[in-house]
Protein backbone atom coordinates (compact mmCIF):
# COMPACT_ATOMS: atom_id res chain seq x y z
CA UNK A 1 0.00 0.00 0.00
CA UNK A 2 1.25 3.13 -0.90
CA UNK A 3 2.22 5.43 2.56
CA UNK A 4 0.79 9.17 2.50
CA UNK A 5 4.71 11.24 3.34
CA UNK A 6 5.22 14.58 5.02
CA UNK A 7 8.20 16.46 5.51
CA UNK A 8 8.45 18.51 8.46
CA UNK A 9 10.78 21.58 8.56
CA UNK A 10 12.23 22.61 11.81
CA UNK A 11 11.68 24.80 14.62
CA UNK A 12 13.53 25.79 17.57
CA UNK A 13 11.93 26.95 20.47
CA UNK A 14 13.60 27.36 24.37
CA UNK A 15 12.32 24.94 26.60
CA UNK A 16 13.67 23.69 30.52
CA UNK A 17 16.99 24.90 30.06
CA UNK A 18 16.82 28.58 30.47
CA UNK A 19 18.93 31.40 29.39
CA UNK A 20 18.58 35.16 30.22
CA UNK A 21 17.63 37.58 27.31
CA UNK A 22 19.82 40.46 29.17
CA UNK A 23 23.02 38.08 30.39
CA UNK A 24 22.92 35.09 27.98
CA UNK A 25 23.82 32.54 30.54
CA UNK A 26 22.52 29.88 31.90
CA UNK A 27 19.99 30.12 34.75
CA UNK A 28 21.18 26.77 35.79
CA UNK A 29 24.88 27.32 35.19
CA UNK A 30 27.22 26.38 37.98
CA UNK A 31 27.36 29.33 41.03
CA UNK A 32 30.12 30.98 41.41
CA UNK A 33 29.92 30.52 45.44
CA UNK A 34 28.86 26.40 44.73
CA UNK A 35 30.06 24.19 47.66
CA UNK A 36 32.92 21.87 46.51
CA UNK A 37 33.23 18.57 48.27
CA UNK A 38 37.38 17.29 47.45
CA UNK A 39 37.29 13.26 47.17
CA UNK A 40 41.33 12.28 47.74
CA UNK A 41 42.70 10.60 44.38
CA UNK A 42 43.04 6.87 44.59
CA UNK A 43 46.99 5.27 44.90
CA UNK A 44 47.26 4.78 40.69
CA UNK A 45 50.35 3.10 40.82
CA UNK A 46 49.04 0.20 43.58
CA UNK A 47 45.83 0.10 41.23
CA UNK A 48 48.04 -0.56 38.53
CA UNK A 49 50.07 -3.08 39.60
CA UNK A 50 46.63 -5.15 40.71
CA UNK A 51 44.76 -4.34 37.17
CA UNK A 52 48.07 -5.71 35.91
CA UNK A 53 47.95 -9.13 37.76
CA UNK A 54 44.18 -9.33 37.47
CA UNK A 55 44.14 -8.53 33.58
CA UNK A 56 46.52 -11.34 33.02
CA UNK A 57 44.46 -13.96 34.78
CA UNK A 58 41.69 -12.78 32.85
CA UNK A 59 39.88 -11.77 35.78
CA UNK A 60 37.24 -8.77 36.20
CA UNK A 61 38.31 -6.09 34.19
CA UNK A 62 38.42 -3.29 36.42
CA UNK A 63 38.24 1.06 35.35
CA UNK A 64 36.92 2.37 38.46
CA UNK A 65 37.32 2.17 42.47
CA UNK A 66 34.96 3.84 45.32
CA UNK A 67 35.04 6.77 47.46
CA UNK A 68 32.14 6.38 50.17
CA UNK A 69 30.33 9.44 50.86
CA UNK A 70 27.10 10.81 52.65
CA UNK A 71 26.36 14.04 51.07
CA UNK A 72 22.88 15.08 51.11
CA UNK A 73 20.69 18.21 50.23
CA UNK A 74 20.59 18.76 53.97
CA UNK A 75 24.28 18.45 55.00
CA UNK A 76 25.98 19.62 51.64
CA UNK A 77 25.59 21.72 48.20
CA UNK A 78 24.55 25.26 47.76
CA UNK A 79 20.71 26.49 47.57
CA UNK A 80 19.70 29.42 45.18
CA UNK A 81 16.37 31.07 43.87
CA UNK A 82 16.00 31.54 40.57
CA UNK A 83 14.51 34.18 38.76
CA UNK A 84 11.90 31.12 37.11
CA UNK A 85 10.94 30.95 40.62
CA UNK A 86 12.51 27.73 40.88
CA UNK A 87 14.65 26.35 43.53
CA UNK A 88 18.18 24.82 42.46
CA UNK A 89 20.55 22.96 44.49
CA UNK A 90 24.42 22.23 43.28
CA UNK A 91 27.30 20.52 44.95
CA UNK A 92 30.60 20.42 43.38
CA UNK A 93 31.94 16.82 43.51
CA UNK A 94 36.05 16.99 42.72
CA UNK A 95 38.04 14.03 42.25
CA UNK A 96 41.57 14.94 40.89
CA UNK A 97 42.72 12.60 37.49
CA UNK A 98 39.25 10.84 36.95
CA UNK A 99 38.51 10.30 33.25
CA UNK A 100 35.24 10.19 34.91
CA UNK A 101 32.82 10.07 37.26
CA UNK A 102 29.51 7.87 38.36
CA UNK A 103 27.40 8.50 40.81
CA UNK A 104 25.77 6.38 43.15
CA UNK A 105 22.74 7.52 45.28
CA UNK A 106 21.42 5.53 48.28
CA UNK A 107 18.21 8.18 48.12
CA UNK A 108 17.09 9.29 44.50
CA UNK A 109 13.29 10.33 45.22
CA UNK A 110 12.66 13.38 43.04
CA UNK A 111 9.53 15.73 43.57
CA UNK A 112 7.10 16.38 40.67
CA UNK A 113 8.57 18.33 37.89
CA UNK A 114 11.58 18.32 39.07
CA UNK A 115 14.78 17.94 37.21
CA UNK A 116 18.80 16.28 37.87
CA UNK A 117 21.71 16.66 36.29
CA UNK A 118 25.37 16.41 36.04
CA UNK A 119 27.23 19.31 34.18
CA UNK A 120 31.08 20.34 34.41
CA UNK A 121 32.62 23.63 35.59
CA UNK A 122 31.86 25.35 32.00
CA UNK A 123 27.73 24.77 32.69
CA UNK A 124 27.94 21.67 29.80
CA UNK A 125 25.64 18.85 30.89
CA UNK A 126 27.62 15.73 31.02
CA UNK A 127 24.71 13.16 31.70
CA UNK A 128 20.99 12.47 30.93
CA UNK A 129 18.75 14.96 32.47
CA UNK A 130 16.61 12.52 34.86
CA UNK A 131 13.11 13.64 36.21
CA UNK A 132 10.55 11.58 38.46
CA UNK A 133 10.04 8.91 36.01
CA UNK A 134 13.59 8.10 35.73
CA UNK A 135 13.43 6.97 39.27
CA UNK A 136 14.12 3.10 40.59
CA UNK A 137 11.45 1.31 42.62
CA UNK A 138 14.05 0.96 45.55
CA UNK A 139 14.64 4.87 45.05
CA UNK A 140 18.85 4.53 44.51
CA UNK A 141 20.41 5.76 40.95
CA UNK A 142 23.08 5.74 39.57
CA UNK A 143 24.29 8.15 36.87
CA UNK A 144 27.51 6.56 35.10
CA UNK A 145 30.65 7.90 33.49
CA UNK A 146 29.99 11.75 33.18
CA UNK A 147 33.50 12.84 31.63
CA UNK A 148 35.51 14.99 33.92
CA UNK A 149 37.36 15.40 37.33
CA UNK A 150 35.31 18.36 38.36
CA UNK A 151 31.57 18.17 38.46
CA UNK A 152 28.68 19.79 39.20
CA UNK A 153 25.76 17.81 40.57
CA UNK A 154 22.27 20.20 39.95
CA UNK A 155 18.68 19.44 41.43
CA UNK A 156 15.79 21.99 39.85
CA UNK A 157 12.82 21.59 42.02
CA UNK A 158 9.66 23.85 41.51
CA UNK A 159 8.87 26.40 44.40
CA UNK A 160 5.73 24.81 45.39
CA UNK A 161 6.56 21.19 45.87
CA UNK A 162 7.82 19.44 48.95
CA UNK A 163 11.90 19.47 48.20
CA UNK A 164 13.30 16.42 46.38
CA UNK A 165 15.30 13.82 48.66
CA UNK A 166 18.63 12.76 47.31
CA UNK A 167 21.86 11.07 49.28
CA UNK A 168 25.04 10.55 47.43
CA UNK A 169 26.61 7.02 48.49
CA UNK A 170 29.47 6.34 46.30
CA UNK A 171 31.57 8.43 43.97
CA UNK A 172 33.38 6.05 41.52
CA UNK A 173 36.55 7.28 40.01
CA UNK A 174 37.13 5.75 36.42
CA UNK A 175 40.61 5.77 35.49
CA UNK A 176 40.81 3.97 32.18
CA UNK A 177 38.53 2.83 29.02
CA UNK A 178 36.42 5.21 29.71
CA UNK A 179 36.10 6.78 26.33
CA UNK A 180 36.55 10.83 27.07
CA UNK A 181 37.45 12.48 23.79
CA UNK A 182 38.70 15.12 25.63
CA UNK A 183 41.79 13.66 26.57
CA UNK A 184 41.63 10.89 23.34
CA UNK A 185 40.67 7.92 25.67
CA UNK A 186 38.96 6.33 22.63
CA UNK A 187 40.62 3.44 20.39
CA UNK A 188 41.86 1.64 23.49
CA UNK A 189 41.46 -1.92 22.09
CA UNK A 190 44.72 -3.50 20.58
CA UNK A 191 45.59 -2.42 16.96
CA UNK A 192 45.02 -5.67 15.38
CA UNK A 193 41.15 -5.86 16.53
CA UNK A 194 38.40 -5.78 13.60
CA UNK A 195 35.71 -2.82 13.65
CA UNK A 196 32.25 -5.49 13.32
CA UNK A 197 31.25 -3.03 10.16
CA UNK A 198 34.37 -4.40 8.62
CA UNK A 199 33.76 -7.02 5.68
CA UNK A 200 34.40 -9.62 8.21
CA UNK A 201 30.93 -8.99 10.23
CA UNK A 202 28.80 -8.33 6.92
CA UNK A 203 27.21 -11.80 7.60
CA UNK A 204 26.25 -11.43 11.75
CA UNK A 205 24.83 -7.31 11.21
CA UNK A 206 22.12 -9.04 12.97
CA UNK A 207 23.70 -10.97 15.80
CA UNK A 208 25.52 -7.78 16.86
CA UNK A 209 22.68 -5.82 18.06
CA UNK A 210 22.39 -8.13 20.37
CA UNK A 211 26.25 -7.32 22.28
CA UNK A 212 26.45 -4.71 24.67
CA UNK A 213 29.43 -3.73 26.73
CA UNK A 214 28.24 -3.69 30.43
CA UNK A 215 29.24 -1.24 33.33
CA UNK A 216 29.49 -3.75 36.30
CA UNK A 217 29.27 -2.56 39.55
CA UNK A 218 30.36 -4.92 42.52
CA UNK A 219 32.65 -5.12 45.09
CA UNK A 220 35.99 -3.91 44.37
CA UNK A 221 34.39 -1.33 41.88
CA UNK A 222 33.61 -0.54 38.18
CA UNK A 223 34.59 -2.10 35.06
CA UNK A 224 33.39 -3.47 32.00
CA UNK A 225 32.48 -6.92 30.52
CA UNK A 226 30.55 -7.92 27.35
CA UNK A 227 27.56 -10.76 26.81
CA UNK A 228 24.35 -10.69 24.54
CA UNK A 229 20.30 -10.23 25.14
CA UNK A 230 19.20 -14.16 24.42
CA UNK A 231 16.10 -15.57 22.96
CA UNK A 232 14.12 -17.91 24.63
CA UNK A 233 11.69 -21.05 23.32
CA UNK A 234 8.19 -19.38 25.14
CA UNK A 235 9.36 -16.30 22.23
CA UNK A 236 8.54 -14.22 24.84
CA UNK A 237 10.51 -10.90 24.72
CA UNK A 238 12.16 -11.80 28.21
CA UNK A 239 15.05 -9.54 28.07
CA UNK A 240 17.84 -11.95 28.85
CA UNK A 241 21.27 -11.70 28.85
CA UNK A 242 23.66 -14.13 29.06
CA UNK A 243 27.56 -13.02 29.99
CA UNK A 244 30.25 -15.10 32.65
CA UNK A 245 29.96 -15.08 36.06
CA UNK A 246 33.42 -14.04 36.56
CA UNK A 247 31.83 -10.45 36.02
CA UNK A 248 29.43 -10.16 38.69
CA UNK A 249 31.43 -12.76 41.37
CA UNK A 250 28.45 -14.11 43.97
CA UNK A 251 30.80 -13.24 47.05
CA UNK A 252 30.84 -9.96 45.50
CA UNK A 253 28.38 -8.65 43.66
CA UNK A 254 25.17 -7.95 45.82
CA UNK A 255 21.29 -7.43 44.38
CA UNK A 256 21.44 -4.00 44.97
CA UNK A 257 25.03 -3.36 43.20
CA UNK A 258 23.20 -4.94 40.27
CA UNK A 259 20.81 -2.58 40.23
CA UNK A 260 23.32 0.02 39.19
CA UNK A 261 24.65 -2.47 36.07
CA UNK A 262 24.28 -0.31 32.75
CA UNK A 263 24.10 -2.18 29.46
CA UNK A 264 25.55 -0.26 26.37
CA UNK A 265 23.72 -1.54 23.36
CA UNK A 266 24.87 0.03 19.46
CA UNK A 267 28.48 1.19 20.91
CA UNK A 268 30.16 0.66 17.47
CA UNK A 269 31.93 2.49 14.50
CA UNK A 270 29.37 2.97 11.28
CA UNK A 271 32.31 2.08 9.53
CA UNK A 272 35.37 -0.30 9.68
CA UNK A 273 37.66 3.20 10.23
CA UNK A 274 38.09 3.64 13.57
CA UNK A 275 36.31 6.96 14.55
CA UNK A 276 38.50 9.77 15.75
CA UNK A 277 35.68 10.87 18.61
CA UNK A 278 33.16 8.92 20.64
CA UNK A 279 30.17 10.26 20.11
CA UNK A 280 27.24 9.27 21.41
CA UNK A 281 26.19 5.73 20.48
CA UNK A 282 27.01 4.33 24.20
CA UNK A 283 24.24 6.80 25.74
CA UNK A 284 21.67 3.72 24.25
CA UNK A 285 21.35 1.60 27.60
CA UNK A 286 19.68 -0.36 29.61
CA UNK A 287 19.97 0.60 33.13
CA UNK A 288 19.84 -2.75 36.22
CA UNK A 289 19.71 -5.73 36.53
CA UNK A 290 18.18 -9.35 38.04
CA UNK A 291 20.37 -12.09 38.21
CA UNK A 292 18.25 -15.31 37.48
CA UNK A 293 20.90 -17.98 36.99
CA UNK A 294 24.69 -18.63 37.37
CA UNK A 295 26.99 -21.85 37.37
CA UNK A 296 27.63 -20.95 41.17
CA UNK A 297 31.73 -22.14 40.20
CA UNK A 298 33.35 -18.70 40.85
CA UNK A 299 34.86 -16.89 43.81
CA UNK A 300 36.29 -14.31 42.04
CA UNK A 301 39.85 -15.69 41.85
CA UNK A 302 38.92 -18.98 40.16
CA UNK A 303 36.78 -20.90 37.70
CA UNK A 304 35.84 -24.39 38.14
CA UNK A 305 33.32 -25.28 35.74
CA UNK A 306 31.47 -22.69 33.10
CA UNK A 307 31.36 -19.69 33.97
CA UNK A 308 28.10 -18.54 33.08
CA UNK A 309 26.12 -15.63 34.57
CA UNK A 310 21.94 -15.33 33.06
CA UNK A 311 20.28 -11.60 34.05
CA UNK A 312 17.27 -9.77 33.18
CA UNK A 313 17.89 -6.78 32.48
CA UNK A 314 15.40 -3.41 34.47
CA UNK A 315 13.22 -4.70 36.79
CA UNK A 316 10.90 -7.58 37.18
CA UNK A 317 8.16 -5.04 37.27
CA UNK A 318 9.00 -2.93 34.80
CA UNK A 319 9.36 -5.64 31.94
CA UNK A 320 7.58 -4.34 29.25
CA UNK A 321 9.40 -0.69 29.62
CA UNK A 322 12.67 -2.93 28.92
CA UNK A 323 11.28 -4.63 26.23
CA UNK A 324 10.08 -1.45 24.65
CA UNK A 325 13.91 0.09 24.87
CA UNK A 326 15.33 -2.57 23.58
CA UNK A 327 13.17 -2.82 20.43
CA UNK A 328 13.65 0.91 20.28
CA UNK A 329 17.32 0.35 20.22
CA UNK A 330 17.04 -2.39 17.21
CA UNK A 331 18.08 -4.64 19.72
CA UNK A 332 18.18 -8.60 18.58
CA UNK A 333 17.32 -11.41 20.53
CA UNK A 334 20.53 -14.23 19.68
CA UNK A 335 19.96 -17.63 19.54
CA UNK A 336 21.92 -20.24 20.69
CA UNK A 337 22.75 -23.84 19.90
CA UNK A 338 22.60 -26.46 23.22
CA UNK A 339 24.43 -29.47 21.43
CA UNK A 340 27.64 -30.37 22.47
CA UNK A 341 29.25 -30.21 18.52
CA UNK A 342 32.63 -28.99 17.64
CA UNK A 343 32.12 -27.18 14.98
CA UNK A 344 34.48 -25.75 12.46
CA UNK A 345 34.23 -21.60 11.64
CA UNK A 346 32.63 -19.01 13.59
CA UNK A 347 33.01 -15.33 15.27
CA UNK A 348 33.03 -13.71 18.50
CA UNK A 349 31.95 -10.63 18.97
CA UNK A 350 32.62 -8.13 22.06
CA UNK A 351 34.23 -5.11 23.69
CA UNK A 352 37.78 -5.93 24.62
CA UNK A 353 38.56 -2.83 26.71
CA UNK A 354 34.93 -1.35 26.94
CA UNK A 355 36.28 0.20 23.31
CA UNK A 356 33.60 -0.55 19.85
CA UNK A 357 32.13 -3.42 19.04
CA UNK A 358 34.78 -5.62 17.77
CA UNK A 359 34.37 -8.98 16.04
CA UNK A 360 37.55 -12.06 15.94
CA UNK A 361 36.89 -14.81 13.55
CA UNK A 362 37.99 -18.71 13.65
CA UNK A 363 38.03 -21.16 10.87
CA UNK A 364 39.70 -23.87 12.51
CA UNK A 365 37.74 -26.61 14.56
CA UNK A 366 36.80 -25.90 18.27
CA UNK A 367 38.60 -28.61 20.36
CA UNK A 368 36.58 -29.44 23.93
CA UNK A 369 38.35 -28.57 26.78
CA UNK A 370 38.25 -27.12 30.14
CA UNK A 371 39.23 -23.78 32.69
CA UNK A 372 39.72 -25.57 35.70
CA UNK A 373 39.58 -29.51 36.79
CA UNK A 374 36.25 -30.23 35.68
CA UNK A 375 36.84 -31.79 32.05
CA UNK A 376 34.61 -30.74 28.99
CA UNK A 377 33.28 -27.39 30.17
CA UNK A 378 35.00 -25.00 27.72
CA UNK A 379 35.52 -24.58 23.72
CA UNK A 380 39.04 -23.81 23.13
CA UNK A 381 39.53 -21.52 20.00
CA UNK A 382 42.16 -20.17 17.98
CA UNK A 383 41.58 -16.85 16.17
CA UNK A 384 42.26 -16.63 12.19
CA UNK A 385 43.90 -13.71 10.64
CA UNK A 386 41.33 -12.10 8.18
CA UNK A 387 41.21 -9.29 5.91
CA UNK A 388 41.30 -6.08 8.36
CA UNK A 389 43.45 -8.41 11.25
CA UNK A 390 43.45 -10.79 13.45
CA UNK A 391 40.50 -10.10 16.19
CA UNK A 392 41.70 -11.31 19.17
CA UNK A 393 39.84 -10.70 23.12
CA UNK A 394 41.43 -8.72 25.75
CA UNK A 395 39.78 -7.27 29.29
CA UNK A 396 36.11 -6.27 28.70
CA UNK A 397 35.87 -9.02 26.23
CA UNK A 398 34.75 -11.49 29.23
CA UNK A 399 31.20 -12.73 28.60
CA UNK A 400 30.97 -12.02 25.26
CA UNK A 401 29.45 -14.39 22.93
CA UNK A 402 30.66 -16.77 20.54
CA UNK A 403 28.96 -17.88 17.38
CA UNK A 404 28.77 -20.59 15.28
CA UNK A 405 27.91 -19.82 11.34
CA UNK A 406 24.69 -22.07 10.11
CA UNK A 407 23.58 -20.87 7.18
CA UNK A 408 22.21 -17.52 7.66
CA UNK A 409 21.66 -17.84 11.21
CA UNK A 410 24.19 -17.96 13.78
CA UNK A 411 23.76 -19.04 17.23
CA UNK A 412 25.69 -18.57 20.44
CA UNK A 413 27.65 -21.82 21.65
CA UNK A 414 29.72 -20.33 24.31
CA UNK A 415 30.67 -17.54 26.33
CA UNK A 416 34.35 -16.25 27.28
CA UNK A 417 35.87 -16.89 30.33
CA UNK A 418 39.28 -15.72 28.49
CA UNK A 419 42.34 -17.20 27.41
CA UNK A 420 46.08 -15.63 26.68
CA UNK A 421 45.37 -14.60 22.46
CA UNK A 422 46.99 -11.05 21.94
CA UNK A 423 47.66 -9.11 19.17
CA UNK A 424 51.38 -10.20 20.13
CA UNK A 425 50.09 -13.75 19.87
CA UNK A 426 47.50 -13.90 17.83
CA UNK A 427 48.13 -17.93 17.88
CA UNK A 428 47.64 -18.65 21.41
CA UNK A 429 43.66 -19.77 22.37
CA UNK A 430 40.94 -18.48 24.20
CA UNK A 431 38.29 -20.46 26.35
CA UNK A 432 34.53 -20.37 26.30
CA UNK A 433 32.53 -21.81 28.75
CA UNK A 434 29.98 -24.06 26.29
CA UNK A 435 26.14 -23.56 26.34
CA UNK A 436 26.01 -27.36 26.17
CA UNK A 437 27.43 -27.55 29.99
CA UNK A 438 25.46 -24.42 30.54
CA UNK A 439 22.68 -26.01 30.26
CA UNK A 440 22.07 -28.75 33.07
CA UNK A 441 25.97 -29.27 34.16
CA UNK A 442 26.75 -26.76 36.64
CA UNK A 443 24.30 -28.18 39.01
CA UNK A 444 20.74 -30.58 39.25
CA UNK A 445 19.17 -26.84 40.36
CA UNK A 446 17.05 -24.05 38.16
CA UNK A 447 18.98 -21.46 39.48
CA UNK A 448 22.47 -23.19 38.10
CA UNK A 449 21.23 -24.10 34.86
CA UNK A 450 20.31 -22.23 31.50
CA UNK A 451 17.34 -25.07 30.31
CA UNK A 452 14.85 -23.81 33.20
CA UNK A 453 14.79 -20.41 31.24
CA UNK A 454 15.92 -20.94 27.71
CA UNK A 455 13.21 -23.66 27.20
CA UNK A 456 10.66 -22.64 29.94
CA UNK A 457 7.93 -25.43 28.60
CA UNK A 458 10.91 -28.26 29.14
CA UNK A 459 10.56 -28.74 25.14
CA UNK A 460 13.88 -30.91 24.96
CA UNK A 461 14.74 -28.64 22.10
CA UNK A 462 18.35 -27.72 21.38
CA UNK A 463 18.14 -24.83 19.12
CA UNK A 464 16.72 -21.59 18.76
CA UNK A 465 17.54 -18.84 15.99
CA UNK A 466 17.59 -15.50 16.50
CA UNK A 467 14.74 -12.87 16.35
CA UNK A 468 14.74 -8.91 16.26
CA UNK A 469 10.82 -9.29 18.03
CA UNK A 470 10.79 -12.83 19.13
CA UNK A 471 7.00 -11.88 20.77
CA UNK A 472 5.78 -9.98 17.65
CA UNK A 473 4.90 -6.70 20.29
CA UNK A 474 3.51 -4.25 17.98
CA UNK A 475 3.51 -0.85 19.76
CA UNK A 476 4.81 -2.19 22.83
CA UNK A 477 2.18 -0.67 25.88
CA UNK A 478 3.42 1.12 29.32
CA UNK A 479 2.43 3.93 31.88
CA UNK A 480 3.22 6.51 29.58
CA UNK A 481 2.98 4.81 25.73
CA UNK A 482 0.10 4.10 24.66
CA UNK A 483 -0.20 5.17 21.18
CA UNK A 484 1.41 2.73 18.18
CA UNK A 485 4.21 4.11 16.37
CA UNK A 486 7.64 4.12 15.26
CA UNK A 487 10.49 6.27 15.10
CA UNK A 488 13.75 5.11 13.06
CA UNK A 489 17.10 4.46 12.26
CA UNK A 490 17.87 4.48 15.46
CA UNK A 491 20.91 6.13 16.07
CA UNK A 492 20.42 8.75 13.06
CA UNK A 493 22.18 10.99 10.82
CA UNK A 494 20.28 13.18 9.47
CA UNK A 495 16.22 12.12 8.40
CA UNK A 496 13.85 10.52 11.37
CA UNK A 497 11.42 9.13 10.18
CA UNK A 498 7.99 8.25 11.95
CA UNK A 499 5.25 5.49 11.01
CA UNK A 500 2.17 6.50 12.07
CA UNK A 501 -0.22 3.83 10.30
CA UNK A 502 -1.78 2.64 13.37
CA UNK A 503 -2.97 5.94 14.03
CA UNK A 504 -2.98 7.49 10.76
CA UNK A 505 -6.45 9.29 10.85
CA UNK A 506 -5.75 11.01 13.90
CA UNK A 507 -3.70 14.62 14.36
CA UNK A 508 -0.44 14.11 15.67
CA UNK A 509 1.68 16.55 18.07
CA UNK A 510 5.10 15.63 17.73
CA UNK A 511 7.90 17.46 20.19
CA UNK A 512 11.84 16.77 20.39
CA UNK A 513 13.84 17.63 23.40
CA UNK A 514 17.38 17.66 23.45
CA UNK A 515 19.37 16.25 26.27
CA UNK A 516 19.33 19.29 28.54
CA UNK A 517 15.27 19.26 28.02
CA UNK A 518 15.25 22.26 25.69
CA UNK A 519 12.67 21.90 23.07
CA UNK A 520 14.42 21.50 19.86
CA UNK A 521 11.23 20.82 17.56
CA UNK A 522 7.37 21.22 17.79
CA UNK A 523 4.94 20.66 15.07
CA UNK A 524 1.14 20.42 16.56
CA UNK A 525 -1.37 19.14 13.50
CA UNK A 526 1.10 16.95 11.58
CA UNK A 527 -0.69 13.61 10.07
CA UNK A 528 0.30 10.88 6.99
CA UNK A 529 1.49 7.30 7.33
CA UNK A 530 4.87 8.46 7.37
CA UNK A 531 6.49 10.93 8.91
CA UNK A 532 10.46 12.51 7.55
CA UNK A 533 11.91 14.85 9.98
CA UNK A 534 15.36 16.42 8.96
CA UNK A 535 17.55 16.75 11.76
CA UNK A 536 21.33 17.00 10.03
CA UNK A 537 21.61 20.03 11.59
CA UNK A 538 21.38 19.00 15.32
CA UNK A 539 23.89 18.64 17.14
CA UNK A 540 25.43 15.21 17.72
CA UNK A 541 23.56 13.51 21.50
CA UNK A 542 20.75 11.99 22.74
CA UNK A 543 17.04 13.39 22.03
CA UNK A 544 13.88 12.45 23.18
CA UNK A 545 10.88 12.04 20.36
CA UNK A 546 7.23 13.06 22.14
CA UNK A 547 4.33 11.43 20.14
CA UNK A 548 0.85 12.71 21.53
CA UNK A 549 -2.80 12.31 19.53
CA UNK A 550 -6.10 11.96 21.47
CA UNK A 551 -4.74 11.42 24.48
CA UNK A 552 -2.21 8.79 23.47
CA UNK A 553 1.24 9.57 24.32
CA UNK A 554 4.59 7.94 22.58
CA UNK A 555 8.07 8.68 24.19
CA UNK A 556 11.26 7.41 22.22
CA UNK A 557 15.00 8.06 23.14
CA UNK A 558 16.86 8.78 19.36
CA UNK A 559 20.85 9.03 19.28
CA UNK A 560 21.88 11.78 16.17
CA UNK A 561 25.40 10.67 15.69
Amino acid sequence: MKKNILILGLAIFSHAVVFSKNTEENLYAPLKDVSTHFIPAPDLDAIKIEDAKNDKNGMFYRIGVYSYTNLSMINSGTWKSLSSGEKMWQLNIKNTGAEALSFIFSSFNLAKGSKFFVQNTEGKIVSDVLTEIDEMEDLQQHIALCFGDNLILTLIDPNDVSPSEIVLNRVIYNYRSTGNPAIEKINESESCEVNVNCSEGANYQDEKKGIARVYVVEGSGAGWCSGSLVNNLANNCKPYFLTALHCGPSVNTSASNMNFWKFYFNYEAPTCVNPTVVGTLSSQYVSGCVRIADSNDNDGTNITKSDFLLVQMGTLANETATINKLIGFGAYWNGWDANNTAVTGGVGIHHPAGDIKKISTFNGALVSSSWGSTAGTHWRVTWSGTTNGTGVTEGGSSGSPLFTYNGGSSRIIGTLSGGSSYCTATTSPDLYGKVSYHWTSDGSTSTVQLKPFLDPNNSGTLVLNGSSNPCNFVGIKEATLNADAKVYPNPVLDIINIDLTEIANQKVAITIYDISGKLVFSSTNASGNLIHIDISTFEKGIYQVILKAEGQQFTQRISKI
